[in-house]
């Protein structure tokens, strides 16, 4: 391969060279979020150009093979992989000169110094573009390349379309001469290792292993490479992060495990990096673009900042590392209530708790005060839970808690938490009543992993005496029984009328109605009538959620009702307000 340091202006504005994109390239995918950040990274170069000329922004890989349709005329090539990328600076460039002041002095001679970039003339004068799209992108990719100030674009929900009008409205502000320099720095200033393969060389093999095999590097090794590239923090690497990250193969592992964050799974390292900035921001940080915040706020942050950033670092990556996760809660007793914590916001999916977590551990020492806060929270995210109040507003919520805690200086964190989990009105982030627990139990539906979570802390409850040999459980073990089969008109025949069937289709679905079992019991056996079903339920349950009431001679909507009275005074025990 032939391998060289380019700059665009070198790729774009050499001699007759043309990148034809191969059919088997994906089509133009960039969203404006992605262009959004190449344009933040060409406004952060073009400014620091001012005073550092030699600064550059890397823009990756081109790879490209002699096309052999080449002729005199034309230097063609293949565009194996960059080819998003280039057709992005394309479509900026050409939004640039479209951005030029037509009235102004120049104009001219500036749209056509911009616009050289984007084709060439072979001898005969024929205008070719420097990139030839294939069929799904050409007809669009063509029309922008074509156009100019006086053009009138109406967006049609292509991405290339898209894209042009994103940039030329972000021009759209600026003078002909920032234009210009703006222009060179984007030309001079974003070099690309230049790679051209051989004619031999199986393009197609070459683009399926890059897109299938390559490995993105992750938030935290960018991080890494980034603030241990300064020769004074160099020698605290052992200290702040060999010793942390990489002290051992479990080490590792633990750190590159998986976790939901939110609607997507992340790392360990990444879920807590993320909780740092957002705890030393105090608002929400883009998990999709942590390294770039991470970036920007270190840029202008001295040694010693950036040294007190890897200490503080490493006191949450301690706190993390030791908090209960994975196997540790496969088995559980109630008495144990910061494991149970943890288990109860995994299986309730709420982990944007986790820096205000992060938070109140580093800052609070104190073991018993801490677990005060940690019940507090459950009964608040429980409470919550039963009575199908939202969830949205949790990453807001816990960011203000941080933000209104960090404030606090006169009374304890656990009281100033109580306060002020106790003062919110809306139910967006309100502490549910008593009554409306109640409420809850009798006529809440909730998913079956909300309802066995609730269940499986109730009964930890339950069998937490000295009476029971075996008090801890684990609830992967458990699945949810109807105790009124869904199916009941089979073998429960009742004299109703249609709104009374309305409602038992409806008080079935119910917490009161629901219990949990050690094997899912066949249709068959599900569907029994109350008589023969009680027994099964007896045989396969020994936990009084279920055997206090297989004595019972019927089992309705009362029964139901009794149930879920029952259920609710247990509640009120566990999940104090």
């Amino acid at each position: 391969m032939d391998i060289s340091k380019e700059h665009l202006i070198k790729l774009l504005n050499t001699g007759t060279n043309q990148y034809i994109v191969p059919f088997f390239q994906r089509p133009y995918v960039w969203k404006i979020e992605d262009c959004e950040n190449l344009f933040e990274d060409i406004m952060e170069t073009y400014k620091e150009n001012k005073t550092n000329p030699h600064k550059e922004h890397f823009i990756g890989t081109i790879i490209t093979k002699n096309n052999p349709s080449s002729t005199q005329m034309t230097a063609k090539f293949n565009l194996v992989d960059g080819q998003q990328r280039m057709t992005t600076f394309c479509v900026i460039l050409k939004a640039l000169a479209s951005s030029v002041d037509i009235t102004a002095e120049g104009a001219n001679f500036l749209i056509d110094n911009i616009n050289s970039s984007l084709f060439y003339r072979d001898a005969y004068g024929k205008i070719h573009y420097r990139i030839r799209h294939n069929r799904l992108d050409s007809e669009w990719f063509d029309f922008v390349m074509g156009s100019d100030s006086e053009s009138v674009i109406i967006p049609n929900g292509n991405k290339i379309v898209e894209a042009y009008l994103f940039f030329r409205n972000k021009f759209s502000r600026f003078s002909n001469e920032e234009i210009l320099h703006i222009n060179s720095t984007i030309l001079h200033r974003f070099p690309a290792i230049n790679m051209v393969l051989d004619h031999y060389d199986d393009e197609q093999e070459i683009f399926d292993t890059i897109n299938s095999l390559g490995v993105k590097l992750t938030t935290s090794e960018l991080l890494k490479n980034h603030i241990f590239s300064d020769k004074e923090t160099q020698n605290h690497y052992k200290e702040f992060w060999e010793d942390i990250f990489e002290a051992d193969e479990e080490t590792v592992k633990f750190w590159n495990t998986k976790k939901t964050a939110g609607r997507v799974y992340r790392e360990n390292i990444d879920v807590l990096l993320y909780c740092y900035l957002l705890i030393e921001k105090e608002k929400d940080v883009s998990l999709e673009h942590l390294f770039k915040n991470y970036k920007e706020w270190l840029k202008d942050k001295s040694f010693d900042e950036k040294k007190e950033f890897l200490q503080t670092l490493k006191t949450y990556a301690e706190v993390y590392f030791a908090l209960p996760s994975g196997m540790q809660l496969n088995n559980l007793r109630f008495s144990e209530s910061e494991k149970r914590f943890f288990h109860i916001i995994e299986q309730l999916n709420i982990t944007t708790i986790y820096p205000l977590i992060l938070f109140i551990y580093k800052n609070l020492t104190d073991v018993t005060e801490r677990e005060k806060c940690l019940i507090l929270l459950e009964s608040y995210l429980v409470r919550r839970s039963i009575c199908r109040l939202t969830t949205k507003n949790y990453n807001n919520l816990f960011i203000s808690l941080i933000k209104q805690l960090k404030e606090n200086t006169t009374v304890s964190l656990k009281d100033k938490l109580t306060e002020l989990l106790l003062s919110y009105t809306d139910d967006t982030s309100r502490f549910p009543a008593d009554d409306e627990i109640k409420t809850g139990f009798a006529n809440s539906v909730l998913t079956n992993q909300y309802a066995k979570e609730i269940l499986f802390i109730i009964t930890l409850y339950d069998i937490n005496t000295v009476l029971n040999d075996i008090t801890a459980l684990s609830s992967q073990a458990f699945s949810v029984e109807h105790m009124m089969p869904k199916k009941w008109q089979a073998n429960w025949p009742a004299a109703l009328t249609p709104e009374e069937i309305n409602n038992r289709n409806y008080k079935l679905l119910t917490l009161g109605n629901l219990t949990i079992i050690t094997i899912n019991l066949n249709s068959k056996l599900r569907n029994s009538a109350w008589l023969v079903k009680k027994d099964i339920l007896s045989q396969y349950s020994s936990l009084p959620l279920t055997t206090k009431y297989t004595s019972k001679p019927d089992w309705n909507e009362d029964t139901i009702n009794a149930r879920a009275n029952d259920l609710y005074d247990k509640a009120l025990i566990i999940w104090k307000k």
